[in-house]
């Protein structure tokens, strides 16, 4: 074989490996904006480590369903950094701090008010999660698991832990199976 044609195999290999990996989330521009934590503090996310995003709402009995899973789910892999963002002006720290207190989460609350970090994240409904790679590759978006099958609806035994399986298989250097589903919840209001 020629040079160029092992060379343009290695340029198709590589690209179609950057593609089947996910897409891209820019941790530069995750640390430049600006969040609020519980005591009010504004506080930056630098992405040195893998991070599982989850957009939630106070009001949102999905998101308060899922705080013992997702407690469970941060101290199984304490590797990863996991964040309850509460997206939009419609919430204040107060309500963070009541959230905390009444359900006493193991990951940290952040406040969005402007909703900038939803916005590059591509977040779109309460609950979501967005699992990011410290390469800023996302590797898992959308359903925790399958426990909501419609917006209502709710199954009696879950088969599918999403979140939970793309965190062991990227633990372990496999390829994660399922990379995306479509999240069921409250669509992020604009307020």
């Amino acid at each position: 074989m020629g040079k160029s044609f092992q060379l343009i195999c290695l340029i198709l290999c590589l690209s179609l490996g950057a593609h089947a990996q996910g897409s891209g989330i820019s941790w530069k521009k995750i640390s430049q904006i600006s969040l609020k934590d519980l005591s009010g503090k504004t506080v930056q996310i630098n992405g040195q480590k893998p991070t599982v995003f989850i957009m939630f709402s106070p009001e949102c009995p999905l998101c308060r369903n899922y705080v013992p899973v997702l407690t469970d789910l941060q101290k199984s892999h304490p590797e990863i950094a996991f964040y309850a963002v509460f997206p939009g002006k419609a919430y204040a720290v107060d309500e963070l701090k009541r959230f905390h207190k009444d359900y006493k989460p193991g990951f940290t609350l952040l406040l969005d008010q402007d909703k900038k970090l939803s916005r590059h994240l591509g977040a779109t409904t309460t609950p979501e999660s967005i699992f990011i790679n410290e390469l800023g590759i996302v590797v898992y978006r959308g359903l925790i698991d399958n426990w909501p099958s419609s917006l209502g609806q709710k199954r009696k035994v879950i088969t599918d832990k999403y979140l939970a399986s793309a965190i062991l298989q990227s633990g372990l250097n496999r390829p994660v199976i399922t990379k995306q589903t479509k999240p069921v919840g409250c669509l992020i209001n604009d307020l």
